[in-house]
């Protein structure tokens, strides 16, 4: 991960304007260069000091700078942002559409600016024009006062100075045929396992969040085989629901394991704080956020700099208890379709924005290319199983006999819920919500094309709107869960 900036103005002081914005997104060092069509700049993490041909590079009169990583087979590539920039020389535009990775890129070169997101959007890039000048930024908050249209480049998208926003066709290799569940699990976890063993192929990695729920604990799990002891970071509230999981989890695979206690006043003093860095207001988001935000500050506080993560496997393979509802197959196809699609705007922008608020790089072996692919062809009835509709079911097959029982049969729930993180956010926000009027009729005559789903939210709303006053950020924020709508 990396923040990245730029202006087709030419101003290095407005792109080290926008920098200073996102530094946390990159606080060891800076860099900034003026090419043919633009001068653009990144901010750079702590482990990415030691491999900065990652994330930029200058070849002749060509730039390029990257957020995110690339793949090269079974390893991180080291060398991705002159990557990118040798082949987009190489094969023009259609380039994308073969990157292995998690990514959002600049390019200035052959008289062009050239802007491109994955196909999932793990990392952000936002855009818009002032006075026929473009500017760009890896968050939102980079480009307030700068532009007051801005516009999010969509996952699987480039956007050309000369060509405007282009879509990409995604390179997807076959996939392990399978006939059986048992056929089905053995190859998920499988993918899985060399999904971890290349997020931590560079060594950067020194820990793993560990909720005690299935996905975080799949995943430490698989990395405590190859750094062992890995460190392993819980928080909560109290005593009750993930602590003690968690706990069981670390004693079972030995990892070096972290946990804390935050209080309501904690929480409350973070809470404004949590919500200019996700940039959004919508209710669920924002409870997940602060958690994550907890989370990722108490890992920067034991040292951590590169952690894995269990997300995207709810999106893949049927973690929402919403999904159950579907009547057909068709029905459940476009609700996956639709949390994938919805995803780089809610659980992934939690994800992203919490820990780069805390310059500390993520990895999730979940959304690799290979896994994700796979998912899509797992069958739907093997996501959610049989008559009592066991979410996640074809996960819980695959290590049925590496977890404890309770582990694997541990019932689906928020990660803001587990922690205890939610209810106490929702406490908060109903005592602060009493500052404003608490009428439905409060939540009318906005100028705003959004429907409050309580107080709560209004009030994170009115927090939203301190930072971010021009009408097109918050067109931005969409619902968390698309089932739900």
């Amino acid at each position: 991960m990396a923040g990245i900036a730029g202006t087709t103005a030419k101003d290095n002081k407005i792109v080290n304007k926008i920098l200073n914005r996102i530094q946390h997104r990159g606080p060891k060092s800076t860099w900034v260069e003026e090419g043919e069509k633009a001068t653009i700049g990144c901010c750079l993490l702590p482990s990415e000091e030691t491999a900065k041909e990652r994330v930029f590079t200058k070849e002749g009169n060509g730039i390029s700078v990257l957020d995110g990583h690339l793949y090269h087979e079974d390893n991180l590539h080291l060398e991705a942002a002159f990557l990118i920039l040798e082949n987009y020389r190489k094969f023009g535009k259609k380039f994308a559409s073969y990157l292995d990775g998690d990514f959002a890129f600049a390019i200035d070169d052959r008289n062009d600016l050239i802007l491109g997101r994955d196909y999932i959007g793990s990392h952000p890039l936002y855009y818009g024009f002032n006075n026929n000048e473009l500017y760009f930024s890896s968050e939102a908050k980079g480009l307030v006062g700068i532009v007051k249209e801005i516009e999010e480049l969509e996952p699987g998208h480039l956007f050309s100075l000369k060509d405007g926003v282009l879509p990409y066709s995604t390179f997807f290799e076959s996939v392990p045929s399978f006939k059986t569940p048992q056929d089905a699990a053995k190859i998920l976890k499988e993918l899985l396992e060399k999904a971890v063993k290349r997020n931590m192929s560079d060594g950067c990695v020194d820990g793993a969040l560990l909720s005690g729920g299935l996905d975080s604990s799949i995943i430490a799990y698989t990395a405590s085989k190859y750094q062992n002891p890995i460190k392993t970071f819980t928080i909560g509230v109290s005593q009750n629901d993930d602590l003690p999981r968690a706990t069981e989890m670390a004693e079972f695979i030995g990892s070096s394991h972290y946990w804390k206690i935050f209080d309501k006043q904690k929480i409350e003093n973070i809470l404004p704080k949590a919500i200019y860095h996700l940039e959004s207001f919508e209710e669920s988001c924002v409870h997940g956020a602060v958690a994550h935000y907890l989370t990722a500050k108490f890992a920067r506080e034991k040292g951590a700099n590169c952690l894995l993560c269990g997300e995207g496997a709810d999106e893949l393979l049927g973690g929402y208890h919403e999904l159950k509802q579907a009547e057909s197959n068709q029905e459940m196809d476009n609700f996956f379709d639709d949390l994938m699609s919805n995803a780089y705007r809610t659980g992934l922008q939690r994800l992203d924005r919490s820990f780069s608020a805390h310059g500390i790089e993520y990895r999730a072996p979940f959304l690799d290319r290979r896994v994700v692919n796979f998912c899509n062809q797992i069958p739907n009835e093997w996501k959610i199983y049989g008559p009592e509709k066991i979410e996640k079911w074809i996960l819980r097959k695959a290590y049925e006999h590496d977890l404890p029982n309770n582990i694997v049969n541990r019932r689906k729930e928020p990660f803001a819920n587990g922690s205890g993180v939610s209810d106490i956010i929702k406490d908060i926000s109903q005592q602060k919500s009493s500052e404003f009027e608490r009428e439905t009729s409060s939540f009318q005559n906005l100028d705003v094309d959004w429907e409050f789903k309580s107080p709560a939210e209004f009030y994170y709303y009115r927090l939203f709107k301190k930072f971010f006053p021009d009408k097109s950020y918050e067109r931005l924020v969409t619902r968390w869960n698309p089932l739900l709508n």
